[in-house]
């Protein structure tokens, strides 16, 4: 079963972290709405994921499902939202009012997913307070090419140099993950912790193990109390 972390500040909104123990949540996977049904019972909203920076805002449980983008934003109770990776890193945002999910790989963060995320959610008039990053793939499993490597240094700084367990050039996701919050000025981070590409008996990586599977990092608002 997916783990359940509870927003301090916010306790009505839940984050979802998946495992591949949950089975596989692509939209175009056999066990989807399995998976997704038996962490929140409501329609959930999931894209096509297209390493890109749109945005979709939902207002009903279910909408915009299957449509494309890399990031969802609601401030709707019983809405559940999603995103299935493997590699890529899941961001979660939290706000006074909304709440965002971000798909983050390494093209989305160029082409800055992140910030037009957060964009959404300051249009609607909230602020962004906090942020949740889920498993992905961490320097020790990245290998990076270097000219690819030398333009996300210029975007994000020297920070996002790192090295693989075997001491070739790699890219920090997190670390540039990190560098766009800190520059949107957000205190409050968690992180997971945990690197797909290490990780076989827990997360699907498609990058050291080829698996198409991916695992779900959802989240949603709870209805208010009665």
């Amino acid at each position: 079963m997916a783990a359940l972390v509870a927003w301090p500040s916010r306790p009505e909104v839940t984050f979802a972290i998946g495992t591949r123990r949950d089975g596989d949540a692509r939209l175009d996977g056999p066990d989807w709405i399995r998976v997704t049904s038996t962490i929140h019972p409501q329609r959930w909203t999931m894209l096509t994921e297209e390493h890109g920076s749109e945005v979709r805002v939902v207002s009903i449980a279910g909408e915009h499902c299957g449509r494309d983008g890399d990031a969802i934003v609601t401030s709707a109770a019983s809405t559940p939202i999603g995103v299935w990776v493997g590699d890529c890193a899941p961001i979660g945002l939290v706000g006074d009012r909304s709440i965002a999910v971000v798909h983050a790989g390494w093209r989305g963060l160029e082409e800055g997913v992140v910030e037009s995320a957060v964009d959404a959610m300051v249009s609607t008039g909230d602020a962004l307070r906090g942020a949740i990053i889920g498993p992905h793939i961490r320097p020790c499993c990245y290998e990076f090419g270097p000219d690819d490597l030398d333009r996300l240094a210029r975007r994000f700084g020297s920070a996002v140099r790192g090295v693989t367990s075997e001491s070739r050039p790699a890219f920090d996701v997190n670390a540039a993950i990190r560098i766009v919050l800190d520059r949107l000025g957000v205190a409050s981070v968690v992180d997971v912790g945990s690197c797909t590409g290490c990780r076989a008996d827990a997360f699907f990586s498609h990058r050291v193990r080829r698996e198409s599977q991916r695992h779900v990092f959802g989240a949603w608002i709870a209805e208010p109390p009665a």
